[in-house]
């Protein structure tokens, strides 16, 4: 299909504004451009945000084609829609058909336009944001190194005077308590010595053995005495250099959160400065989007209106493959034709190879029961059978009629014809009181015959399958599959033969009555 342009009738005004009407529709393509780089950017980002926590290894791809595929509708929906909507104001398309066509046209050009202003406006501060330079921070790398020296400092310094410490006094414990424990024994052989004194001599020493004893005492006093002075002073060392520790590191604390309170102050005022810069620029691209849409919008109208002004009207040019199907849809019917040519085409040479059917067996009988329906039959007392007669039902001689009392009477006659009426209404109920005292099976019909004996061949094959699957379960522990599919079919068999009597025996209780 091609579309074509007349050459203008009116060549005066389209001289006039010919220059115009080319510049502007230039500003329109440049405008549309514009807003798609500011639509493709914020659908991206959006559609990227998504998509990544549901599918990271798609989210790209995924993201630029939603992109791509709305910034297409939003701008060739505009480039197509934006004509007929001025070209119906033009023409006044307001009547018939065409009304109905230029509301469409309208509503769908209103919904791209707000939606194309709101996309680029809002997505103007996250493109200025996306590629703006990153406000310069000043990392606290130099601050936090210079405090990690300080403290590794300090704690090797308070680790080194405490051990000198711990050494040292070790050292002057373990002497005194070594003199102190010579003077207590010093003192404890004084005493010794008394005691034998007293065994030579025969004599008592309880005065010098006080003394010795109070000896002993004071030289044990004195070497705790010593060693508790040298332990309070061990304590009072370690303490003065813990605090030295401790002041050593409240000073770097210190010094190291000055240096990195600047460093926050410094970088805190640059992220400031660049949410300003975003924050001006964004707004002024958005503004300027706006002004873009509006340009577009305007360079559609002016070039509608010099055509029109210019006597210039479009035209259609068909061919033949405008009016012809899809190339897809020609395909996929090629493709379906071959298909079914090559199936058919198998099937009737595998129809020709079959041979003709057999010749079919003899038809079995088949009784109609709707037939039977008005059936009479000559029902006689078996005194002597006559010839054999398909008409004539005989009773025995000396049948009991259950639960009735009635005379035996020679013969009882009913005549055979359907739908026979010659008979009196006395007679009608004496044979049916007849019929309904006989035992069930006196009259049966060739169908019930029929069912009865399907029936019972099934019931004596169930029985012989299921004695045989006890005699397997007693020898072999449990029946064979075989024996047990069998005992299902026939069950199946029985209870679907049983139903068909059931029926077959309502249906000739309704016909009675």
């Amino acid at each position: 299909m091609k579309h074509l342009r007349t050459a203008p009738t009116e060549t005066g005004f389209f001289e006039t504004y010919a220059k115009l009407a080319k510049s502007i529709t230039l500003s329109g393509v440049f405008a549309q451009v514009v807003s798609a780089l500011t639509e493709i950017g914020g659908i991206f980002a959006a559609s990227y945000s998504a998509l990544l926590p549901v599918f990271p290894e798609l989210a790209l791809p995924i993201a630029a084609a939603v992109a791509l595929i709305g910034t297409a509708v939003l701008e060739l929906g505009l480039r197509v829609l934006m004509p007929y909507s001025v070209d119906a104001v033009l023409y006044r398309r307001f009547s018939g058909l065409h009304l109905v066509i230029t509301i469409v046209t309208w509503g769908l050009t209103v919904v791209l336009l707000t939606a194309s202003g709101l996309l680029s406006f809002q997505n103007s501060k996250t493109i200025v944001a996306e590629y703006s330079p990153e406000a310069e921070q000043i990392t606290t790398t130099q601050a936090d190194s210079i405090y990690q020296a300080v403290t590794a400092r300090h704690s090797a310094t308070w680790q080194a005077d405490s051990a000198l410490i711990a050494g040292q006094y070790a050292a002057q414990i373990t002497a005194a308590t070594t003199a102190g424990a010579g003077k207590v024994e010093a003192a404890k052989r004084e005493l010794s010595n008394i005691y034998n004194k007293e065994k030579r001599t025969g004599q008592s020493y309880a005065t010098q053995k006080d003394r010795a004893r109070q000896l002993i005492a004071d030289r044990e006093a004195e070497a705790a005495e010593k060693i508790a002075g040298l332990q309070a002073a061990q304590a009072t060392a370690t303490e003065e250099a813990r605090q030295r520790y401790r002041e050593g590191i409240a000073k770097a604390e210190a010094e190291h959160g000055a240096a990195t309170g600047e460093i926050k102050e410094t970088n805190q005022a640059a992220t400031t400065d660049r949410a300003a810069t975003v924050a001006a620029y964004g707004l002024g691209l958005g503004w300027f989007t706006i002004v873009c849409l509006l340009i577009f919008s305007a360079a559609v109208i002016l070039e509608r209106i010099h055509a029109k002004g210019s006597g210039i009207t479009e035209k259609v040019e068909l061919s033949q493959y405008d009016l012809n199907p899809a190339a897809w849809v020609e395909a996929w019917q090629a493709f379906r034709d071959r298909v079914q040519y090559n199936v058919r085409s198998r099937i009737q040479a595998f129809a020709e190879r079959t041979p003709p059917p057999p010749v079919p067996t003899p038809a079995a009988e088949l009784y109609d029961p709707t037939q039977l329906a008005n059936l009479a039959a000559t029902l006689k007392i078996e005194l002597e059978r006559e010839a054999e007669d398909a008409d004539v039902i005989y009773l025995p001689r000396k049948r009991r009629m259950i639960g009735f009392k009635h005379e035996r009477t020679e013969r009882r006659t009913l005549e055979t014809s359907e739908g026979s009426t010659h008979e009196s209404k006395a007679e009608k109920g004496e044979v049916s009181r007849a019929i309904k005292g006989t035992p069930t099976g006196t009259h049966e019909t060739p169908e019930l015959r029929q069912l009865k004996q399907r029936l019972k061949d099934y019931k004596k094959r169930l029985g012989k399958h299921q004695q045989k699957a006890k005699a397997q379960e007693r020898t072999k522990g449990e029946a064979t599959r075989r024996t047990l599919e069998a005992i299902e079919n026939n069950r199946h068999w029985v209870e679907h033969y049983t139903a068909l009597l059931n029926q077959a025996k309502a249906a000739a209780k309704g016909r009675k009555q």
